[in-house]
């Protein structure tokens, strides 16, 4: 009895927790924007101290109109959202570290696109020697041409290429989990307790303490007691997601094998560097149907009134008894 007590006021406190904390609760083949399009959106390059790269972006004008476009670098720095979408810098400003602005030789000349007429703009990025080992990135945009070959033009109407550069040398690799867990709908929070499967999805948000640019890897792995019910690939795609240093970039993944009840376990496992380091995560997560939470709570208010409710009636009735025969007495 008293376990099952005990148990029915969890549920019951879980069930208050959950309804009052229910109220508060890069990478394509091309990219277009505003009648340009540009391809590849990123290029990856290893470049040594005193070597340079060339880096062929292909524009194409889909507009209906005769453009003539500029070229401009920018630097670029990783988002406070963890979403890995990169936050250009603009006005000339330069990034204070891994800047790639600074070794990039543009061609002077603007040009011109007919309506879908596309062209390659060959871009050379050079690395001085001396130059510190790390990563260092930026972005190649392409522009309407401003009056006197201003580059001070409007973002929304320019579209990128990214070029991240890692320069050999003194490399330092260093990757953690900052957040791993379970989440519903697009939620950035991760809960223990779900009153339904739907729309579940498993997050993890790695953090990069290095000097470089790093491309996690794994899997998360979703099991009930010791059964595995699903494995998702975490940052597979053919063009992976970087996490930039001094940065967080989260992933997720779907999860659509859960049932309708029961706990259940995310494992994550991950791997990332030049030598494969490994990082791991576990969460445990309940899925409880509200319906069920209802009951118990039914049951714990029966449980209540048996043991605390229903002695006092009956004490109350034993005494107007004993009162009413003390009346009818000579």
């Amino acid at each position: 009895m008293k376990k099952l007590l005990e148990a029915s006021l969890l549920l019951l406190i879980t069930g208050i927790f959950l309804v009052l904390g229910s109220t508060n609760a890069y990478a394509a083949s091309s990219s277009s924007a505003n009648g340009y399009r540009v391809s590849p959106v990123r290029t990856d390059l290893t470049i040594k101290p005193g070597s340079s790269e060339v880096v062929s972006v292909l524009v194409q004008n889909v507009s209906a109109s005769v453009e003539n476009l500029q070229v401009i670098t920018n630097d670029f720095q990783p988002p406070t959202d963890e979403s890995g979408n990169p936050a250009l810098l603009l006005n000339g400003a330069t990034a204070p570290q891994h800047s790639l602005k600074q070794f990039v030789i543009l061609p002077e000349q603007t040009f011109t696109l007919k309506p879908n007429q596309q062209q390659a703009v060959d871009v050379t990025i050079k690395i001085p020697a001396g130059t510190a080992g790390g990563g260092y990135y930026g972005a190649i945009r392409f522009a309407p041409a401003g009056l006197s070959g201003s580059k001070n033009v409007n973002l929304s109407a320019s579209v990128a290429s990214l070029v991240l550069v890692t320069v050999p040398g003194n490399l330092v690799e260093k990757l953690s989990i900052k957040t791993f867990g379970v989440s519903q709908n697009q939620s950035l929070a991760p809960r223990h307790i779900f009153f339904s499967a739907k729309h579940l999805r498993a997050l993890v948000s790695f953090k990069n303490t290095g000097n470089v640019q790093e491309q996690p890897f794994g899997k998360v792995v979703l099991k009930r007691g010791s059964s595995t019910l699903q494995t998702q690939a975490v940052n597979a795609s053919d063009s992976p997601g970087n996490v930039l240093p001094d940065s967080a970039r989260r992933f997720t993944v779907t999860l659509n094998k859960v049932g309708w009840f029961g706990k259940y376990k995310a494992e994550g496992n991950f791997g990332y560097g030049s030598q494969g380091q490994l990082l791991s995560a576990e969460y445990t997560f309940y899925v409880i149907p509200l319906l069920i939470i209802i009951l118990a709570v039914v049951v714990l208010l029966i449980i209540l009134f048996l043991i605390f409710g229903l002695p006092r009636i009956i004490r109350s009735y034993n005494r107007r008894i004993i009162a009413r025969a003390k009346r009818r007495q000579p």
